[in-house]
């Protein structure tokens, strides 16, 4: 990896920035495409080992009688498991997937902890595999983000860079788990980057998200994410007002769920402090009502019991509803059936996540969602009984129009739907029920599902950041001149190295009677050694140098310093004091400025204001 990384910092100079990314993207989306498929592996073989194998084997004994043992136990070893990951090796690997990578593009510049995705795919197949209501998508979102954020350290990518490169991660795993490029895209765009960006950026996550789709149909099949969908028919004018009403009825449950799911996951969590349950051991106790739960639906269904699980590991309970499979009963069972399986399922994805599981909403929420379109839809049909409304269309719309009120991605809902069912006359009808429950949502909840997990963790995106870095000058932030390790032009290549090596550092300035005339970096070493291996110093390197010096002004502000670092894609820059009388002089160096001190500037600030919120509120009594 080493010799890699040296031929390719030697190289990448050469070439421009966007190749250089939609090279890379590839390489992300085949490795989404094939850790999606590592991680449904796992979780069927888990599956396996945990449900199918022990029920076969308690019927062939003829025990079964006490076959819905393995439905009671699975998930809480499994919570057991996960617990011990979660609390002791990993605690980045808890939860949802999608705001953990949230908060490493938005504050981070995409660098993420190298095991993560590692650690990851166990905790979370361990979660799904075991009956746990949690959704594939969040984790392999995470995952795809964990390993380019692990390619893009290693090869140094710049902060620009690597922020894009994590995002295409996401966009790999995303588009590769429904078979949908355009899909799994806009996701990341959309949840991720937001209105930011410019679209050179956006083209290698396009990339990243077809490699990713390709890589999985060669793994896992060209088949859309659920069972081929019945024709749909939507023509019919009676139909929009229907959609309009769905749409307002999305709209509203998907605000009330984001609500009901913080406000339940507070219960636990106060639950768990009142009663001093270890963190290790709060996973196993959710396992053990997702267990009851397990247990309930395999008393009731019998043999069918997959047909109307609540496990996170299987979609054919909306399959059946979309193939109209599950609805060929009277009205009262079939209705009874689908608020069951919708209540069963939000309480079910709150004990497996909100204990402290390791999964996704992704996949929960598109439960809800055709669960929700689909009671709709046999209440009109049926008890109001106004006309014979396609029960599968509007179990469809409510799905994406529940995700697309809870995530806050009307694109992505609209044109994934599109591209799972191949039929994308239907965006139509999703444009009007997206739209509706989008807007409805946002007046209802501010934020989203993933957003406001990280705000109750008092971590503030956009323009919260904004604010703050703006109220802080570099010269606050910076680390002092006396603090750091300058060079002159007389020094050699070869000491350069050393320092590199026993400093950690990869760059440094180069200062003369006071005067900073240019910073020398580990890339310029190895490519003045590469080109021309004579006994060079550090002057020779600076007159071969054709790109201006880069630096910052001590009094502009951390967001000033920002911008300068993405537009000139650097991780460093040198802080300078400029004096009006000699404009045109070399500048004095009066500090250095990195990633590091940036972040640690903004936390220690988020951190002051928290205390004197708290100090003020004691003082308020």
């Amino acid at each position: 990896m080493d010799r890699i990384n040296k031929l390719f910092q030697t190289q990448s100079e050469k070439i421009p920035s966007v190749v250089k990314l939609n090279i890379l993207a590839i390489g992300v989306g085949i490795v989404g495409g094939i850790g999606s498929w590592v991680f449904r592996f796992t979780i069927d073989l888990i599956y396996q080992w945990f449900f199918i194998f022990p029920t076969d084997f308690l019927k062939t004994i003829g025990l079964s009688l006490i076959s819905w043992i393995p439905f009671l136990l699975s998930p809480i070893v499994g919570g057991v498991i996960v617990g011990y990951l979660t609390s002791r090796v990993s605690k980045e690997t808890k939860g949802h997937g999608v705001p953990e990578v949230l908060e490493s593009v938005a504050l981070n510049n995409g660098r993420m902890n190298l095991r993560v995705p590692f650690i990851k795919i166990i905790a979370s197949a361990t979660t799904i595999g075991t009956g746990g209501s949690a959704g594939r998508e969040g984790p392999i979102a995470q995952i795809g983000a964990g390993f380019a954020s692990f390619l893009g350290q290693k090869l140094k990518l710049s902060p620009k860079e690597l922020r894009t490169l994590v995002i295409s991660g996401v966009a790999a795993g995303i588009a590769a788990t429904f078979n949908a490029p355009i899909g799994g895209s806009l996701f990341a765009l959309e949840v991720l980057m937001g209105a930011g960006g410019t679209t050179s950026l956006f083209i290698p996550i396009i990339v990243a998200g077809v490699a990713g789709v390709i890589t999985g149909q060669f793994l896992l099949g060209a088949d859309p994410a659920f069972i081929g969908f019945p024709p749909f028919e939507y023509q019919d004018p009676f139909l929009i007002p229907l959609f309009i009403i769905l749409g307002l009825i999305c709209g509203i449950g998907s605000a009330v769920w984001i609500k009901f799911f913080y406000k339940a996951e507070d219960i636990i969590d106060s639950t768990a402090e009142k009663f001093k349950i270890p963190e290790i051991l709060q996973p196993a106790i959710g396992g053990l009502f997702v267990g009851l739960i397990l247990a309930l639906t395999y008393f009731i269904s019998g043999d069918q019991w997959e047909t109307f699980t609540i496990m996170g590991r299987t979609y054919l309970p909306m399959d059946t509803v979309f193939q109209d499979t599950l609805v060929q009963d009277s009205i009262i069972p079939i209705l009874s059936v689908l608020i069951l399986l919708f209540i069963l399922k939000a309480f079910a994805t709150i004990f497996t996540v909100g204990s402290g599981g390791s999964g996704g909403v992704f996949a929960p929420t598109l439960f809800l969602g055709v669960m929700l379109g689909a009671i709709f839809a046999i209440v009109i049909d049926y008890v109001i009984i106004l006309a014979d409304v396609p029960i599968a269309l509007l179990a469809l719309l409510g799905m994406a129009a529940f995700f697309a009120g809870t995530g806050r991605a009307p694109l992505t809902a609209i044109i994934m739907t599109a591209e799972m069912t191949e039929d994308y006359f239907l965006t139509i009808p999703l444009m009007v029920v997206v739209s509706i429950s989008w807007i409805v949502s946002i007046l209802l909840e501010k934020e989203n599902i993933y957003t406001l997990k990280l705000i109750r963790r008092g971590v503030v995106l956009q323009e919260s950041r904004k604010d703050i870095l703006e109220g802080i000058t570099v010269e606050e932030a910076m680390t002092p001149r006396d603090q750091l390790i300058t060079v002159d032009t007389k020094t050699r290549l070869e000491t350069i190295m050393d320092l590199v090596r026993t400093k950690g550092h990869e760059g440094f300035p180069v200062i003369e009677q006071d005067k900073l005339i240019g910073v020398i970096t580990l890339s310029d070493v190895q490519k003045a050694l590469y080109n021309s291996p004579r006994d060079w110093n550090v002057f020779d390197v600076l007159i071969q140098k054709t790109k201006p010096l880069i630096c910052v002004d001590k009094k502009s502000t951390l967001m000033h310093a920002i911008h300068i670092m993405e537009q000139k894609e650097v991780s460093r820059l040198p802080v300078v004091e400029k004096t009006l009388s000699a404009p045109n002089e070399f500048p004095k160096l009066v500090g250095w400025l990195t990633n590091h001190d940036i972040t640690h500037m903004y936390v220690t600030s988020k951190a002051d204001v928290a205390l004197q919120k708290l100090e003020d509120h004691f003082l308020s009594y």
